[in-house]
């Protein structure tokens, strides 16, 4: 019986078998690390990505927050917690280059802070190994 857990039913309607399987390597990588932990990843790895890119996650983290019945309240909360890190400045990371690459949004560093963002919402807990 394949694997099942929360991020890939969300994810597999728009991802390929090759991006699932890039997120089940983020998953054996992440799964045991702290909250802490995949809250200062966030704040790495949105300097990675254009600032377009940036802004489609915000606005999917807003799309997402709306969903009534499927986010709890712990959720928005966490919600709330990520999209500060995404939407904030801070010193103490790189600031991301003007000259920053576009990247494509299912890909690369995108695709890995999808996957954090979805993992700092829903505590691993809901996940199945």
């Amino acid at each position: 019986m394949k694997k099942a857990y929360f991020p890939r039913m969300l994810n597999g309607f728009i991802l390929t078998d090759e991006q699932i399987k890039q997120f089940d390597g983020f998953m054996k990588k992440y799964r045991n690390k702290p909250d802490r932990y995949i809250f200062r990843e966030i704040a790495k790895v949105k300097n990675e990505v254009s600032e377009e890119v940036l802004q489609q996650h915000i606005k999917n983290l807003d799309l997402l927050e709306q969903m009534e019945g499927f986010v709890q309240d712990q959720n928005k909360e966490r919600i709330k917690t990520v999209r500060k890190i995404l939407t904030t400045n801070t010193a103490s990371f790189n600031q991301k280059q003007q000259s920053a690459p576009a990247t494509q949004f299912v890909s690369g560093a995108s695709l890995l802070l999808w996957f954090l963002i979805l993992v700092a919402i829903w505590p691993r807990s809901y996940y199945r190994y």
